[in-house]
């Protein structure tokens, strides 16, 4: 059985449910019944959703879901179901997921509700395929960005580092020659702005470290990762990933965690610190956190 907590949103509780994950992926034979407990869920984050739902789909290439519903009063009220239905979980979530919810639930009352132009502010999960899909990812994030007031210089800045992440995501992203790489981003009325991008390939590990002439451990490889110009395109690849280090030095206001392979880490503006370890689980997740 997975069960989630009762919250779903930071990067330790994100490698808390991928340790699960990988437990449950190697115990099991394939075909094997999952039973997904999300009966105490009452908070996710963008980081949560699109985790649960790269997750999810994962594992349903393997086996069968059994899911138990998060426990609501209202399904008209706000809550864990109501944002999961607003951020398009339900339209991209394997079917069998949907129709637990669709069983237990009145779904209908959300799928009928109106929905507001909130372009300005949100930009609900989406799978994101191809180099397109990442330009429309980044004029999606700068509108959000400006709208909050964010600065020119460093909306630019933070463009730059997320659709370098984008695109690595698209590019190492392939389970089974598919890709399954989603983003989200979210403004909250507090001045924090949240962007997840997660997919459910190898991780940067695996990726990389045939590419790298020396590396003392994995996190050294994911360091290279970020602080060099170590990729699988080549060692002379141009900017990328260090401009995650000219983000962190302009912006004291962003937090930036990933989880890959089978560690999560926060990355400052000299170094990746590692935070967690645990056990190996398809996919490399980021999170970044702008106040603006």
């Amino acid at each position: 059985m997975l069960k989630t907590s009762k919250e779903l949103g930071d990067i330790h509780q994100i490698h808390n449910w991928l340790n699960q994950c990988a437990q449950i992926y190697h115990q099991l034979k394939m075909r094997d019944r999952i039973t997904i407990d999300l009966s105490r869920l009452n908070y996710i984050t963008p980081l949560g959703c699109t985790t649960l739902l790269s997750t999810l789909c994962f594992l349903e290439k393997h086996f069968y879901l059994d899911t138990v519903v998060p426990q609501v009063r209202k399904i008209e009220d706000t809550n864990v179901v109501s944002y999961m239905e607003r951020m398009n979980f339900f339209k991209l979530c394997p079917s069998d997921v949907r129709f637990s919810f669709e069983n237990e639930l009145d779904m209908e009352v959300l799928y009928s509700r109106k929905r507001y132009n909130k372009e300005n502010s949100l930009n609900e999960i989406t799978l994101c395929s191809s180099d397109m899909d990442v330009e429309k990812f980044d004029s999606a994030l700068k509108r959000i960005l400006r709208n909050k007031g964010i600065a020119a210089n460093q909306v630019s800045n933070i463009s730059r580092i997320v659709t370098e992440l984008g695109l690595n995501s698209v590019e190492h992203g392939k389970h089974n020659d598919e890709i399954s790489c989603y983003y989200c981003i979210q403004s909250y009325s507090a001045g924090k702005l949240g962007i997840a991008i997660c997919d459910s390939g190898v991780g940067i590990v695996e990726s990389l470290e045939s590419h790298i002439d020396f590396y003392e451990d994995d996190d050294d490889v994911v360091r290279q990762a970020i602080f060099t110009t170590a990729s699988s395109r080549g060692k002379e690849r141009g900017k990328g990933l260090p401009d995650v280090r000219n983000v962190a030095l302009l912006l004291n206001n962003a937090q930036f965690y990933l989880r890959t392979h089978n560690n999560a880490y926060q990355v400052f503006n000299d170094k990746v610190v590692s935070l967690h370890n645990g056990q190996y689980f398809n996919g490399t997740y980021y999170y970044i956190i702008v106040s603006a």
